[in-house]
């Protein structure tokens, strides 16, 4: 799997104190996946040792196995 970051999503994850490898993790072993287009996706997941609630990475799909993130949540809320 590849990923790539967005400025934006790199700024969020200094922000939000959020690593590469937790978003490896997010998207390679999520909770749950919400479809919000053709290619963009939130995954999220409830991490050990975080007290923030669910971190949610929205990712758009550049091709098979290449994903941009371009955005990191904490708190994030299923509804």
């Amino acid at each position: 799997m590849n990923i790539k970051y967005s400025s934006h999503s790199v700024d969020r994850m200094l922000q939000r104190n959020i690593s590469t490898k937790e978003v490896e993790i997010i998207i390679s072993e999520p909770d749950g996946k919400i479809k919000q287009s053709q290619d963009k996706y939130i995954f999220y997941k409830k991490l050990k040792g975080r007290k923030d609630n669910l971190i949610a990475a929205v990712t758009v799909t550049r091709s098979k196995n290449v994903f941009e993130v371009i955005t990191v949540m904490i708190n994030f809320e299923v509804k």
